[in-house]
């Protein structure tokens, strides 16, 4: 059988993107069976509520504080957010999914282009698709098989639940003891969530993090790789949508909704009779890939600190009184307070 699109992944962005398609003869491919481990806390924006209506059962919490510290400062922001159950989430798009697509669960081992199709050779059979679409994940078959491109950087990821009765905010702690990032203390349903993104010393950080924090009736810990900084995601017969592309927050590590975004364009593309994928990557670039551009500049900056002047920066923050946006942070930053945050980080004191 020809299929009209092989959709190789089958996260957020895969499920997503194969409930979108119409008319046409798809197939989605996951290799894990129940969807792959956990992988993300799945702490979003409210603006998930732009793609669904979601089942209550989903939604554990929602969240609109932030206390962040560093050292003995610490101030309370203002954001809104979601803590959502990831493993309930994915389960709710594979349901949606299955109405439009054929779903098998194999790895794929190669794929192949041919003058006239492409070729996706699974564990137990080969198939045939005209058009494809890499939802794979940071180790992208896709991406290696169609761009000789990575994602700027790599980040690791770290977490686990402990029994505790949940506050309703997010500590989140910038101290370079814990993370060259940062980590977070975050309340869920019925428990609490301890974790910590870095780019180096993941198990050092973690351990030293878990130590001081003492979480309580602590369980497994959870581990993810994260790419991130936006490379060429389109290609004349697929696209890569997701953590393939990077398609991440270079400061927090989350993409769910730049996932959402991504999946919901390239539809529109494949949903054509002849569609033009560099439509697509433009497109993308437009909506956040100046954001995830800017995060990456404010990374580099940030990296340089020393807890001294994080302090100073939290300070700043606080009295600007500046509501985090959790999608586009430095966009509202430059657009509303540009001058005030950097004045007061580089200026006198």
């Amino acid at each position: 059988m020809m299929y009209d699109v092989i959709i190789v992944g089958g996260g957020v962005a895969g499920l997503y993107l194969a409930n979108l398609l119409r008319n046409k003869k798809v197939l989605l491919i996951e290799e894990h069976k129940n969807l792959g481990p956990i992988r993300c806390s799945g702490i979003v924006s409210k603006r998930i509520n732009d793609f669904f209506d979601l089942p209550k059962n989903i939604i554990e919490r929602e969240v609109n504080d932030a206390f962040v510290i560093c050292g003995n400062i610490g101030v309370r922001m203002s954001l809104e957010s979601l803590v959502i159950n990831k493993e309930k989430f994915e389960n709710f798009l594979l349901s949606r999914a299955k109405r439009n697509a054929e779903i098998r669960f194999e790895r794929v081992n190669k794929i192949s282009e041919t003058y006239k199709d492409i070729v996706v050779s699974t564990s137990r059979k080969e198939y045939r698709t005209k058009y494809i679409a890499g939802c794979d994940g940071s180790n992208s078959i896709v991406r290696r098989t169609f761009l000789n491109e990575e994602p700027k950087k790599f980040y690791f990821g770290k977490f686990c639940y402990s029994l505790e009765k949940p506050f309703n905010y997010y500590s989140i702690f910038f101290d370079s003891i814990y993370s060259d990032l940062f980590s977070w203390i975050a309340p869920r349903k019925g428990r609490v969530e301890y974790g910590l993104i870095c780019e180096k010393k993941l198990n050092e950080y973690y351990d030293r993090f878990i130590t001081e924090k003492k979480p309580k009736d602590k369980k497994d810990d959870f581990f993810g790789v994260i790419p991130t900084g936006l490379c060429k995601c389109s290609f004349p017969s697929g696209v890569l949508i997701g953590n393939s592309a990077g398609m991440t927050k270079p400061l927090t590590g989350g993409g769910i909704i730049y996932s959402l975004t991504a999946a919901k364009i390239a539809a529109r593309e494949f949903n054509k009779k002849n569609p033009d994928f560099g439509n697509y990557e433009k497109e993308c670039r437009k909506i956040f890939g100046k954001e995830i551009k800017y995060q990456l500049w404010a990374r580099k900056i940030y990296s340089k600190l020393n807890d001294k002047q994080k302090q100073k920066l939290i300070k700043i923050l606080a009295k600007s009184k500046l509501k985090i946006d959790m999608d586009f942070p430095i966009t509202n930053i430059l657009k509303n307070h540009k001058m005030k945050v950097l004045r007061g980080l580089f200026g006198k004191s």
